[in-house]
């Protein structure tokens, strides 16, 4: 048998099990997970620590529970700095993260491998370079997100979410928003879109973000946390906290920007969440 024909089979083979895993193993292995009951005692933390649960319609709630269940058995959770993942950790910020894909398709979150938990915000050292010139700082933060599947949140941060649904912080929704921003291979600010709702995303989100930079260049009182204005990917992730947390403010500063949210994460919370 010739080295090509070898590298022929081999090649097939493993598009054939490449195939497999994706559209028949992996489905299998999700519809199992899901026939096992949901446990009582995540009920109990997602009531306790995710407060928009308690104002979710039974059936959001049962669909909240199945994506939590899901991505508890498929993603890894990491302790850093001696900080230990427990249950409680565990199923708060599956409970955050999974809001976001509440009426989506729980594929947007399968390139998301591995959570990395800090006890509070971390030190993380940051090299820049021109070309010619290389500097270095320290930068303190509560999360980050990359195009590699892995999410690094600081636990005190979350609780804090956990704590305050009203706040306009919410550092679990944040990251998370930056993967799904990162599903097009790039965190630009916008999520793959098309056609129309593209065109609309466009239009408003750019005359949003200029406002918002307008009015904190002209020392005024901002609609929308300033950390927004930094640039376009961070626009979406600070818009997509305050759509979930803040949405009856959101919508009526910005009601074009309030529907193209709503139209992506296909959700309105102002008609689901009490005192929204």
């Amino acid at each position: 048998m010739s080295a090509a024909l070898v590298f022929a089979v081999f090649a097939v083979t493993l598009i054939a099990a490449t195939i497999f895993y994706l559209f028949f193993y992996r489905t299998w292995r999700r519809e199992r997970e899901l026939r096992a009951p949901f446990p009582a005692p995540w009920r109990h933390h997602l009531e306790e620590s995710v407060p928009l649960y308690r104002q979710l319609p039974e059936t959001l709630k049962q669909t909240l529970e199945q994506r939590v269940q899901l991505f508890l058995a498929e993603k890894e959770f990491y302790g850093c700095d001696g900080f230990e993942v427990d249950e409680r950790v565990r199923v708060t910020i599956a409970g955050h993260a999974c809001l976001l894909i509440l009426a989506r398709p729980y594929s947007d979150y399968d390139e998301v491998s591995s959570i990395l938990v800090y006890p509070d915000a971390y030190q993380v050292r940051d090299i820049e370079s021109d070309g010619l010139v290389v500097s270095e700082s320290n930068e303190i933060r509560a999360g980050e997100a990359s195009s590699r599947g892995q999410v690094v949140l600081a636990w005190k941060e979350c609780e804090e979410a956990a704590r305050n649904r009203h706040s306009s912080h919410n550092v679990i929704l944040h990251e998370f928003a930056h993967q799904l921003d990162y599903l097009d291979g790039t965190a630009d600010g916008a999520p793959p879109l098309s056609g129309e709702q593209a065109r609309h995303w466009q239009t408003s989100m750019t005359h949003a973000y200029e406002h918002l930079r307008h009015t904190l260049h002209h020392h005024q009182k901002p609609w929308l946390d300033p950390y927004g204005a930094t640039e376009p990917a961070e626009f979406f992730a600070v818009l997509t906290e305050a759509f979930f947390q803040q949405p009856s403010h959101l919508k009526h500063e910005q009601p074009e920007v309030y529907a193209a949210l709503q139209g992506y994460y296909r959700l309105d919370p102002t008609t689901l969440w009490q005192d929204a």
